[in-house]
């Protein structure tokens, strides 16, 4: 068998877990927390405009608390980075565990802590999610917004059915296999959200559990 070209995070399984984590954090964020997205930032941009437009400034307010902390998520993930790679320690390890920890304070505190501390945190595990995770099997892909990978899945697919390219209709297939995982998480979410609503975030332990699990097995190899 011939030796794999790529490390385990860009993996087909960490993959379509981390799109499955984002289909499942965004269909979450949706419905409990006002209709703000914790990773897709096109539709809080569209909203905050939206609402700006008729004047509603709470409204305004409450769509630019995600952004904000995706932003400040983007600077967080770029210094934290930095200094993990300077310390010679596996970054893409230590990026899982601070989302599995982020995760698991917000699952703690939500209940206790004021309405913006959910979204707001949720919307910073999404932004460090994004930058860290950015390749799958060697080609670049989202694993927070789905309309990169729409296209990308349907040009390359076609592309090697065209050119009877064996790999590039591999590649196509994989990222229309993330794009099904992200769908899936949106279902599970969606069904596990109106029935326990906050406290269905305990849903993305799993997933994000069996990342950490392989990073660290990889680590240690």
């Amino acid at each position: 068998m011939p030796k794999k070209d790529y490390r385990i995070f860009e993996g087909l399984r960490v993959a379509s877990c981390l799109t499955f984590i984002s289909g499942y954090l965004n269909a979450f964020t949706y419905i409990t927390q006002g209709g703000r997205f914790a990773g897709v930032q096109s539709g809080n941009v569209i909203s905050l405009a939206f609402y700006f437009a008729q004047g509603d400034w709470r409204q305004v307010i409450n769509f630019f608390i995600p952004i904000y902390f995706f932003v400040i998520g983007q600077f967080f993930t770029y210094l934290a980075k930095k200094w993990f790679v300077s310390k010679q320690l596996p970054w893409h390890f230590s990026s899982s565990f601070i989302m599995l920890c982020l995760v698991l304070i917000t699952i703690l505190l939500s209940p206790i802590m004021p309405p913006f501390f959910t979204i707001a945190l949720l919307a910073f595990v999404a932004s460090i999610q994004v930058e860290t995770f950015r390749h799958l099997r060697g080609v670049p892909y989202a694993n927070v917004m789905m309309t990169g990978n729409v296209k990308n899945a349907a040009y390359l697919w076609f592309k090697g059915v065209v050119e009877k390219d064996l790999a590039l209709k591999k590649t196509g297939r994989n990222i229309f296999l993330t794009i099904l995982s992200f769908m899936v998480g949106v279902v599970v979410s969606t069904l596990l959200s109106f029935r326990f609503h906050e406290y269905a975030l305990i849903g993305l332990l799993f997933p994000l559990l069996f990342i950490n699990y392989h990073l660290w097995q990889e680590k240690k190899a």
